[in-house]
Order: structure tokens, then C-alpha cells, then sequence
């Protein structure tokens, strides 16, 4: 069935969207920020996580009854031509609502983007151990991580209906994707996610009826 999805993300605890720079003087480890100081996660890297997240479902139920699925959804890399079939992902950023004033507050010079920034996030500590559990000489480290409790959310696109099992199996893979971002064993990253479907001009949590539905069908092919 046709129509337009998100993904809502809320932060469990605490999560790293690492860009891989560094601040001499300052962190080690910076987060992805926009021209507005607002952190978001790239499309391609959440697409990355959620096609595994995907792929974990799928070996479970069978790769051969549904693992065509996941190609119809995410695509291959030689999708060339078809490509248009499949899902486009947005980046994940903050929720709309939210998101519209902070960048008109930012545009009117009302704040700064370094003063979202240091609100939305926080420099923490970390170092690393050894096998005996005492911290490794010189390893202290300083990281910028996301403020917990902030929703996020991620718009889909696609320019054809989707089916029953499709809706399902994105639905089960939206509730399965349970962890975003780096330092997952320090407890960084948990999220919870709801796929939500457009309806009547607002947006419907359907994540649990179609997993229901798709709970069905997997039933009756097994």
C-alpha cells in the first residue's frame, strides 16, 4: 500500500554519531553536527544498520522464503534501473517540531549553533582497560556524546506500494534495530524505534499490527 513512512528514534541512553574528527585541545571524538549545531546520523550509515538489522530477522525466518524482501526494500548494488522500486532513506535528524525551532532561533541570531550544540550534547571521559580491568596508561580519551531521551526520526520514500510482507518485515526489522552509533559495550546507543504510517493527515503507530500480520503469514509458511 502506498503511502509515506518514518521511522521515530528515541535515545534510550546516551549515543555517539562519530564524524571521525577530532578538536585538538578539546575532544577526541566528535559528533555529526549540521550547519545548526543540531546532531543527525547519514542516511547511508542508518540504511547500513538497519539492512543488517534486516538480514538478522530474515536468516531466522529463512533466507530463501524471504530473503527477496530485503532486495525489494533496500535495494543491491546493481539495482541500477529498479532502484526507483526501493526505499529512500532521509538522514536521521531531531523531530521536525522541534528541529523548525531551533533553526529559526539559530537563523534570527537568537542562538548560536555552538550553543545547540553544547545543549543537545556533553564531552565525556573514557579509558581504556586491560584484560585485569585497570585503566591503560595514556589512553584517557574525551568524546562527545548525544544527550539522552531526544526522538529522532528518519523519512522514507519509495514511489510504489508496498505489500503486506513488506510493511511487516520493515515493521519487524523498526523494532528489532535496538542499537545506533559507536561504544555499544560501554551501554552507548540504545534506541527504541516505531515505524509510523500517514494517515488521515497524521501520522499512525501501525509497527505492531503489521508485525502481527506478518506473524501470521511466516505461521502459515512454516
Amino acid at each position: 500500500m502506498m503511502g509515506d513512512y518514518k521511522i521515530q528514534i528515541k535515545l534510550i541512553t546516551e549515543a555517539i554519531f562519530g564524524s571521525g574528527y577530532s578538536i585538538p585541545g578539546s575532544v577526541d571524538l566528535e559528533v555529526v553536527c549540521d550547519d545548526f549545531g543540531l546532531p543527525y546520523m547519514k542516511a547511508k550509515t542508518f540504511k547500513g544498520n538497519f539492512r543488517e538489522a534486516m538480514e538478522d530477522i530474515v536468516s531466522e525466518l529463512g533466507k530463501k522464503k524471504y530473503g527477496s524482501i530485503i532486495d525489494n526494500l533496500l535495494g543491491t548494488g546493481g539495482s541500477g534501473v529498479e532502484q526507483w522500486k526501493t526505499l529512500k532513506f532521509s538522514d536521521m535528524t531531531l523531530a521536525q517540531g522541534i528541529r523548525s525551532i531551533i533553526e529559526k532561533a539559530v537563523q534570527e541570531q537568537i542562538l548560536s549553533s555552538g550553543e545547540i550544540k553544547e545543549s543537545l550534547t556533553e564531552v565525556r571521559s573514557f579509558t581504556s582497560v586491560d584484560k585485569d580491568g585497570s585503566s591503560i596508561k595514556g589512553s584517557l580519551r574525551q568524546i562527545r556524546v548525544i544527550r539522552k531521551d531526544l526522538i529522532f526520526e528518519v523519512e522514507l520514500e519509495i514511489e510504489r506500494e508496498l505489500t503486506r510482507n513488506e510493511l511487516g518485515l520493515l515493521s519487524m526489522t523498526t523494532k528489532h534495530l535496538r542499537h545506533l552509533g559507536t561504544m555499544k559495550s560501554r551501554g552507548k546507543g540504545e534506541v527504541k524505534c516505531t515505524l509510523l504510517e500517514k494517515e488521515n493527515g497524521k501520522y499512525t503507530d501501525n509497527t505492531n499490527k503489521y508485525i502481527d500480520e506478518f506473524i501470521e503469514v511466516v505461521k502459515s509458511n512454516a
